[in-house]
């Protein structure tokens, strides 16, 4: 059977109808399904990210707020007294020297230091000992409830007059430590 001419030209009218349809409105609209599915990965991927790092705020809020227990105003003016308050200081260093067996102590405090919010005084100390209650008197100093930060270690072997290494084992230790006071200074104490 063969098909009119009004028949042709009708198909050929819904041929062409199609080819324009898939050429125009059909690329157009998967160019931009593809352009949304882009944009809809993009922001899963941010989601992603950004979940990731609000992941870490919560424990953040815990160790901060472990930190304010932990240094909570009563605390700090016992750790960053308003005094240079140095014989109690130095009485507990020279306490701690002697409970651990550290001998021949030399403790020399320098001069202190102004910063807009604390002070500094440098400490100097000289002692001779073992290993084992050189460590026992850090952690002494690391438990001291005045802020205490120890800036310099030097530790070498005791020698005799021939450099050999003595047989009692003692080290030559020399530490250079700072402590804290908020008050500013007036003139030497």
């Amino acid at each position: 059977m063969l098909l009119s001419r009004d028949n042709m030209i009708v198909l050929g009218i819904l041929t062409v109808i199609t080819i324009t349809y898939f050429a125009v409105v059909y690329r157009t609209q998967s160019a931009a399904a593809d352009n949304v599915s882009s944009q809809k990965i993009e922001i899963k991927r941010h989601i992603k990210t950004d979940s990731e790092m609000a992941a870490r705020v919560s424990p953040m809020l815990r160790q901060i707020e472990k930190m304010k227990r932990r240094y909570n105003d009563e605390d700090w003016g016992q750790r960053l007294p308003e005094r240079q308050e140095l014989a109690g200081f130095l009485h507990e260093i020279a306490s701690g020297l002697s409970q651990e067996k550290l001998i021949n102590q030399l403790i020399q405090p320098g001069n202190p230091s102004e910063t807009p919010l604390y002070n500094c005084l440098p400490i100097t100390l000289r002692c001779e000992g073992d290993f084992l209650s050189l460590a026992r008197f850090l952690r002494r100093i690391d438990g001291m409830t005045r802020l205490v930060r120890i800036e310099r270690l030097t530790i070498e072997s005791g020698e005799d007059k021939q450099h050999k290494v003595s047989p009692s084992g003692k080290l030559q230790i020399e530490m250079g430590m700072n402590i804290y006071f908020t008050e500013q200074q007036t003139g030497s104490e």
